[in-house]
């Protein structure tokens, strides 16, 4: 570990810092939505307009990227997040719903940039054999924003800015994305993108490089991860509220599930060396279903906190399994269009989960929606069959 390179470090460092919006968001944006809006089917747009400020947002991050650098690119983009953290903060001590939901889309303009971290690990890298361990190492970062998300509601309580505590959780936020984008801007190093003249190898036409069943398994194993991932998680603390479990155990299950997600991370490389990306694929398609299973068997507390947890560790392989792919199937001339297509293609279906999770489940119920969520599982199961045999 050692040997990996500064900036991995640094952007796993950075990560409870600008990261915490995704925890944050998450614990409170249904329960903020439902208690700002009359319509409990609105109550999660808030988690929608987030996602879909990442999805908007993935191709001129990605063009930014290329033209001033993605260090300048991460610093702007974490003080841009702070000024929507206080815009947020001050729409629910207005009882604004829709501006609230507004703040929320320009926090995931800023996500689409910090989804861009893995890869400039990546590029930072002196041999590919590291590129499983950096993005491990990236994600680690996000154990800590497990924790710190959700705390901010404790925290914000000290700033006494608003008399809601859930405003002050966001303005608590602000802060946060600050001292993120202040590390960013003295620690690290400037990562060179190189021109398309410098660029090796020539670039592909796009139907030679989405014809590869390859990079097909890459993309749909991050977009699959997310796409479960959302559905079931933005709608348990509402699950849970029905059943009558307080907005603390709430907490407490989404603290945990964030922490499986990045936990992991530390043995990840060591399981992908063992076992190879496609047998880690199997795994963690089988993990989510034993996620499914526990979610159906109850409604306790502790039906929840096994399900999320494990739906975290799921996502923890998938999504790490498909990010190592992603760089065998693009050559340096290539990488900004994959890694935009990838990342897009990811949050759109993580977007359609989020908005689609409060729909199902105040007209169908929480056991359809686990039931739906069986089906992207057998799909991923079934490509990544055909692949592993080509």
């Amino acid at each position: 570990m050692k040997s990996l390179p500064w900036n991995a470090w640094i952007l796993a460092c950075v990560q409870p810092f600008v990261l915490s919006v995704g925890a944050l968001n998450v614990f409170l944006g249904g329960i903020v939505g439902a208690e700002l809006h009359s319509n409990p089917t609105f109550s999660t747009l808030p988690v929608t307009t987030l996602i879909i400020g990442v999805s908007l947002n993935i191709f001129p991050a990605a063009k930014i990227q290329s033209h001033v650098g993605r260090k300048n690119a991460f610093v702007t983009a974490a003080i841009i997040s702070s000024l929507a953290a206080f815009a947020a903060a001050w729409a629910i001590s207005q009882n604004h719903f829709w501006g609230f939901a507004g703040a929320t889309f320009i926090l995931g303009t800023q996500l689409s940039y910090v989804g861009q971290f893995r890869f400039a690990a990546i590029e930072s890298c002196n041999s590919a054999t590291q590129h499983a361990s950096v993005v491990s190492l990236v994600l680690v970062g996000g154990i800590a924003a497990a924790w710190v998300g959700p705390e901010l509601l404790v925290w914000g309580r000290a700033l006494k800015l608003f008399s809601s505590d859930y405003a002050n959780a966001y303005a608590a936020l602000a802060i946060m994305e600050l001292i993120g984008a202040a590390i960013l801007l003295v620690a690290l190093k400037p990562i060179h993108t190189p021109t398309t003249s410098e660029q090796a190898g020539e670039a592909r036409s796009n139907k030679a490089l989405f014809s590869q069943p390859l990079l097909w398994l890459a993309i749909g194993s991050g977009l699959t991860a997310y796409a479960v991932m959302a559905f079931l998680m933005t709608a348990t603390p509402l699950s849970m509220s029905d059943h009558g479990h307080d907005i603390h155990s709430a907490k407490w299950v989404i603290q945990s599930h964030v922490m499986a997600m990045y936990l992991p991370s530390l043995v990840t490389p060591l399981i992908i060396k063992r076992i190879g990306i496609y047998r880690l694929t199997y795994l963690g398609c089988m993990i989510m279903l034993a996620c499914i299973v526990i979610a159906l068997v109850g409604h306790s507390v502790h039906h929840y906190w096994w399900a999320l947890v494990l739906l975290g560790i799921g996502w923890n392989f998938l999504f790490i399994g498909g990010t190592t792919l992603l760089p065998r199937t693009y050559q340096p001339s290539e990488r900004f269009k994959v890694q935009a297509v990838n990342d897009f293609s990811i949050t759109a279906f993580q977007a359609s989960g989020s908005l689609t999770a409060g729909i199902v489940l105040f007209t169908q119920g929480w056991t359809w929606m686990l039931l739906a969520s069986i089906w992207p599982l057998f799909v991923l199961f079934l490509l990544n069959l055909v692949v592993k045999k080509r």
